[in-house]
């Protein structure tokens, strides 16, 4: 079982069609997962049979950390609560 702030640590290693799921609530140490959409962009029904929901798309991820190169000294769970926070208000 992945921790959304594992998968964040690793996002540079994912396809970036990859969608990130993360079970409710939505925490750093909340169970996450990485599944790709249908060919019709939808959840796949594997990811909400197992209860997870949508979160963001790893690309998304990736230009949300890019406001980290000037704060190299960000903590993993900074950068994961700033991601919490984009998904939560601004997705």
């Amino acid at each position: 079982m992945a921790k959304l702030l594992d998968l964040i640590a690793k996002i540079d290693q994912m396809d970036r069609e990859d969608v990130i799921f993360v079970k409710p609530e939505w925490r750093p140490d909340s169970e996450a997962s990485v599944f790709q959409l249908t060919e019709d962009y939808r959840v796949p029904e594997e990811a909400r049979a197992l209860g997870y929901e949508y979160f963001l798309e790893v690309d998304t991820i990736q230009q949300i950390l890019e406001e980290f190169r000037s704060r190299p000294d960000a903590s993993l769970n900074e950068r994961c609560e700033r991601i919490i926070h984009y998904a939560t208000y601004d997705a």
